[in-house]
């Protein structure tokens, strides 16, 4: 799954269900990281997780 620490600033996901883009306006502070080192990754939380429609966002073809 689309994670946080995955996302670099001026990147732009698309949900390709129903077209929403999200642009990435600042990077997560763990950028780079792995997924056990970002801090913001709790199991049982899916708050850095990104999806819509109940579909990975995905990464827009410039």
């Amino acid at each position: 799954m689309l994670n946080c620490h995955e996302m670099k600033t001026g990147q732009i996901y698309v949900c390709e269900e129903c077209g929403i883009e999200l642009q990435v306006v600042k990077s997560c502070e763990d950028l780079g990281k792995t997924e056990e080192e970002c801090r913001c990754a709790v199991p049982e939380d899916s708050a850095c997780v990104f999806s819509c429609c109940g579909e990975e966002l995905r990464l827009k073809k410039q």
